[in-house]
């Protein structure tokens, strides 16, 4: 709901009332507009007999006001950054400022005396902030946070519906920036994994209600920039083909599929790929640290199943996404099958008004036990319901892309990208499922086809500047993955420049056995004997009576990890999110109280510098 502030004592209601019946909404606009900077900047000079305090007849030929916006961001892989630096570009040809801060490096003490802010922020896993945000939202949401009458506000919220509490952060700053009295500029936007439509929409409607703060502003020509005030932004280029085609999100690029690779041994509980694709004429360049976004193909045998069992026509032809398709097509290749979100859940609820489905929305922990496992199949079994294709269509989600680290660096492999995929294959009510990325490229990818990829660019999980700098990874599982690439990267850079000093690298690896998961094994025994790779450390959990996992190997290491720490490495962590990755942290902390003699408030303090500094640094799932 929009904040609307009382009017103060003595004002006349009557005026009010006719300024708002009697004048049309562009007039009203440019009231708006004017009244803002008579508020901003003080009333206009009074010449020529004019009483102060009234309208002069025409509007004057100079801004009632100058426009500047701050354009905040929290960023956990970048694309809250680039979305911060869209907005700002689009602020500034139009003539206004556009100061862009990270949340960061941001004081948040600033915040009371900014007017107009757009807040860009993303959410990690189960509703937390992104690590750059964390000590803003704090603030915010905590008693120190002043009130912010003057201010005028909207927020752009990244995040991914198969979350249930999808943008959660963004909401909790939209929420709590209206309660402080702070005036929403426009409707917060929400973004899905796809989210550069709701991007540029959300863009387009800021825009608007900031013209509407500036009368008589005339837009500047395209491409105009002002940076007066302004924190620079770093612009990637957006690579080009050979022949000139743009290759990116909207349109991936086919990439040829080299090699599979099995990685575990006979015998293993695991099935993990190595896969390698060819990039060889488009113009795709990443860096290690960052991701492979893979459009993939529900599996066949899920397809039928929805057919199957909302007894629906396969061979119809449909229009989605402004194509026609045989609804069979649109199934495979176009909507989410394998993954059941919240959002289908409410329309289908909606739709068939099933009152236990209902029910199941209203208690968080079920939905999200029901939630886990399950696809559009199962719902569609569970709680069965005449509908038509096109009624089908309405109620899911289009197919986002899969995003993998690369496990590669193209420093030693051009024009090739390489991934370590997991396959996912499971059993939920007596029915195997699958996974559509990993089964898609474990199965139904092979050697010579071509799969649909584009870079996603994680700005915050990457090598340090200087190759001189200590680094420690810990990537179990198929979270060693972007470290292949790391090592891989560090260890011709050594080839290259020789006299140039390099930081050593330190790996901690685990999975269930040695025999037969111990991923790139023989890669890294290379590295260790050439001295691109320090140390490792490993943790095969099941090959002894005790379970062992990284964060005990963590524990061992304790005085050589604050050693390095204490003189300036940086700490990487890649894989599970819930478990492995919180375990990770809860042994640096006591590791740093070890080592240091000192509590666990200090402890927490050092980590948290850690972490304003970018060197503790996760990509975590």
């Amino acid at each position: 709901m929009t904040n609307t502030i009382p009017p103060p004592a003595g004002f006349d209601q009557d005026l009010l009332k006719k300024l708002v019946t009697q004048h049309d909404a562009l007039q009203q606009m440019w009231l708006s507009g004017y009244l803002y900077g008579i508020a901003l900047h003080g009333h206009p000079a009074v010449s020529n007999g004019e009483s102060a305090g009234v309208l002069p007849a025409a509007a004057p030929s100079q801004p009632a006001t100058a426009i500047r916006v701050a354009v905040l961001f929290g960023s956990q892989t970048g694309n809250s950054k680039k979305v911060a630096g869209q907005v700002a570009a689009r602020i500034r040809e139009r003539g206004w400022e556009a100061g862009v801060n990270d949340l960061n490096d941001y004081p948040a003490k600033n915040l009371k005396d900014e007017k107009i802010v757009l807040l860009v922020v993303s959410t990690q896993g189960e509703g937390d902030p992104p690590a750059a945000a964390e000590e803003f939202h704090k603030w915010l949401l905590g008693p120190r946070a002043p009130k912010l009458d003057g201010l005028a506000f909207s927020v752009c919220a990244l995040g991914d519906k198969n979350y249930l509490k999808f943008c959660q952060t963004g909401k909790e700053f939209d929420e709590r920036l209206e309660s402080l009295g702070a005036a929403r500029l426009a409707a917060r936007a929400d973004c899905d994994a796809d989210f550069e439509e709701t991007v540029d929409e959300w863009i387009e409607t800021v825009l608007l209600h900031i013209a509407a703060l500036a009368p008589g502003r005339a837009a500047a020509t395209s491409g105009h920039r002002q940076t007066n005030g302004t924190v620079a932004m770093v612009h990637t280029p957006v690579p080009q083909a050979k022949n000139g085609v743009e290759f990116g999100r909207k349109r991936p690029f086919p990439a040829q599929v080299l090699e599979k690779i099995r990685l575990d041994g006979r015998g293993s509980a695991k099935e993990t790929w190595h896969v390698e694709l060819s990039l060889d004429g488009s113009g795709l360049v990443y860096e290690p640290g960052d991701s492979l976004g893979i459009y993939p193909q529900n599996p066949g045998s899920l397809v039928r199943e929805v057919l199957y069992t909302a007894m629906l026509n396969g061979d119809k032809v449909l229009k989605f996404n402004d194509r026609e398709n045989v609804f069979r097509n649109i199934l495979l290749r176009d909507v989410e099958l394998t993954v059941l979100t919240r959002e289908v859940v409410e329309k289908y609820a909606a739709w068939t008004n099933n009152g236990r489905l209902k029910t199941l929305l209203e208690d968080a922990a079920a939905l999200k036990t029901f939630l886990w496992g399950r696809n559009v199949a199962d719902l569609l079994r569970e709680y069965p319901a005449a509908l038509s294709e096109a009624t089908l269509l309405s109620f899911l989600r289009k197919m986002p892309p899969r995003l993998y680290s690369i496990a590669s660096a193209l420093s030693a492999h051009p024009d090739e990208a390489h991934l370590t995929v997991a396959a996912v294959r499971y059993h939920h009510n007596d029915r195997l499922h699958l996974g559509a990325a990993s089964t898609f490229l474990a199965d139904r990818a092979a050697a010579g086809e071509t799969a649909p990829v584009f870079i996603e660019r994680n700005e915050y999980f990457k090598l340090p500047a200087d190759d001189a700098a200590d680094i420690i990874m810990v990537g179990p599982g198929t979270g060693v993955a972007p470290f292949r690439a790391f090592v891989e990267a560090r260890s011709e850079t050594a080839r290259q420049y020789p006299a140039r000093q390099q930081g050593k690298n330190w790996l901690f690896f685990g999975n269930p056995h040695f025999e037969t998961d111990f991923l790139y094994q023989t890669e890294w025994l290379n590295h260790l004997k050439r001295g691109t790779l320090d140390r490792l450390d490993v943790a095969f959990s099941r090959d002894q009576e005790q379970k062992i996992y990284v964060q005990h190997r963590l524990a061992e290491r304790s005085r050589l990890i604050f050693e390095r720490l204490d003189n300036g490495a940086f700490f990487y962590v890649c894989g599970d999110k819930d478990r492995m990755a919180r375990d990770v942290q809860a042994a640096v902390l006591q590791i740093i109280t070890k080592e240091t003699g000192r509590d666990q408030a200090y402890a927490e303090e050092y980590l948290k510098g850690l972490k304003k500094q970018r060197r503790y640094l996760e990509d975590v799932y």
